[in-house]
Parts: structure tokens; C-alpha cells; sequence
């Protein structure tokens, strides 16, 4: 598949068919999503794989932090909320749980956070290569205390996406986006208002 067919071509997919995807498989994504441009190769993404029988086991830990974090959430409210929750974590064959490194640099924890997202894409563009449908999704529950143990996270790591991942059962929908051209903003060329210094030193054309 060619990289503007795989941009082209790829969708959000909400709705999934229940069978398996093989281990293979995802594992050949991930090796594609780590070849993101990563300044200082610091390689900062990591992965939580949950298939199976652990999404039960992540729907229970969701609920647990749920619990502690809302001590004054009516029981009733934290039935519906987990509910919710666990409809959507059981809603793919996989979840991937992306987590970035961070750092006691801000500038080298942002950079971390971009390199990861970029990883994510990667990875979206990977499983459309081989026919899986996938969508990035966010939210607070990856970031609970008993959510994190759970996957084994990094302690200094801040949560990027969820990839939820498996085979589309939905009709291709077409996506519209706003032309480069009405967001993008071309610099002129030989309009500097004031000479630039002379320290700037020598310049190859």
C-alpha cells in the first residue's frame, strides 16, 4: 500500500467484528509504530497490550478508581459510569495503551510527547496497511493509579492515547478536511524590512 493511499484511505472505526486478531499481527504494527522520528532517539512510547480476558480485568480496575477518586458518587451514578466504561473497553478485540516518557526537562518531555504521538499514527497507518480497523481515543480512566498498575506503566510516564484496535464492522464513511491551502501560510521571500545582523556568518545556498 502506498503511504498516500494508507493516508488517504484510513478511518476512525468505532465499530468492530468480536473475532481475535493474532498476535502476530499486532506485534507487526507496534514494530512499525516505534520507527517514528524520535529526537535524541530517546524512545520514549510504551505499550500496554489488553486483549481478551484482561479487558474484564481493566473494566474492574477502571471501577476501582472510579470508586476511590468519586467517594461522593451515588452507587447507582457509579453502576451507570462503569457500565459505560466497560461497554466501551469490551466495544474491540484490543486496546493499546500508549504512554510517553517523561522527563525532568519540560522541553525533552514535550518532545517525548510528540515523538509518542507520532508513534500512534504509525501505528493507525500500520493496522489500516493490513486491514484492521482502528481509533485514537483519549480519556481520564487510563490514567487512574490502579489502571496504571495494572498495565505496568512507567511511574514517570504520561498517558498519550488508546488504540482500539480490531476488524471494522461499520460502512466506510468518507471524512472531510479543510484544504492545506486555507490553513497554511507561505512565507515571502526577499521582504525583510531591516538588515540582518552581521554575525550571522556565511550561508550556502
Amino acid at each position: 500500500m502506498l503511504v498516500e493511499e494508507a493516508i488517504l484511505g484510513r478511518r476512525s472505526v468505532k465499530v468492530f467484528d468480536p473475532r481475535p486478531i493474532a498476535p502476530e499481527l499486532i506485534e507487526r504494527c507496534l514494530d512499525l509504530a516505534v520507527w517514528a522520528p524520535n529526537h535524541k532517539l530517546t524512545e520514549p512510547w510504551r505499550f500496554s497490550v489488553v486483549t481478551q480476558d484482561a479487558r474484564t480485568e481493566l473494566s474492574w480496575q477502571v471501577y476501582q478508581d472510579l470508586k476511590e477518586t468519586n467517594p461522593q458518587m451515588a452507587w447507582v451514578e457509579l453502576e451507570a459510569a462503569s457500565l459505560k466504561h466497560r461497554r466501551k473497553i469490551h466495544s474491540a478485540p484490543v486496546i493499546i495503551v500508549v504512554y510517553s516518557l517523561q522527563d525532568d526537562d519540560p522541553v525533552r518531555s514535550r518532545e517525548n510527547y510528540a515523538a509518542t504521538a507520532a508513534a500512534i499514527e504509525n501505528l493507525l497507518l500500520a493496522a489500516h496497511s493490513v486491514a484492521l480497523g482502528a481509533i485514537w481515543r483519549s480519556g481520564t480512566i487510563f490514567e487512574g493509579d490502579h489502571v496504571r498498575a495494572f498495565l505496568h506503566s512507567p511511574p514517570q510516564s504520561q498517558f498519550v492515547g488508546a488504540v482500539y484496535l480490531g476488524y471494522p464492522a461499520q460502512r466506510d464513511t468518507r471524512r472531510r478536511r479543510t484544504d492545506a491551502r486555507a490553513q497554511t501560510y507561505w512565507v515571502p521571500i526577499g521582504k525583510m524590512t531591516e538588515a540582518p545582523p552581521n554575525d550571522l556568518g556565511e550561508v550556502s545556498q
